[in-house]
């Protein structure tokens, strides 16, 4: 997983590529970390995400929990192939705003 974080005018958006499975869940707190202090909206950008397991659908709902319990919304935006099935069959439009 590779990912660049950027803050717009209205959101901190961050864009993840590569894939995004259990070995990268000791990286990811790092990805949690850089989301402190926002006041914004975040905004997952997923169209360079090629590949995504169920471990790494399970650090989305790291970053769900983070967002609701700092009153800010999640947006996961630009997901394309594999990764869009495995997020819309998982439910996870139920959590994020699917984009």
């Amino acid at each position: 997983m590779q990912y660049t974080v950027r803050q717009s005018d209205t959101a901190l958006e961050i864009a993840i590529s590569g894939q995004l499975t259990f070995t990268d869940a000791a990286q990811f707190p790092k990805v949690l970390a850089e989301l402190n202090g926002a006041k914004s909206h975040w905004v997952f950008d997923l169209n360079g995400l090629d590949f995504i397991d169920s471990t790494g659908m399970s650090l989305f709902v790291h970053v769900y929990d983070e967002a609701t319990a700092k009153g800010l919304k999640a947006v996961l935006r630009n997901a394309r192939g594999v990764v869009r099935d495995a997020l819309e069959r998982a439910g996870f439009a139920t959590l994020f705003d699917l984009k």
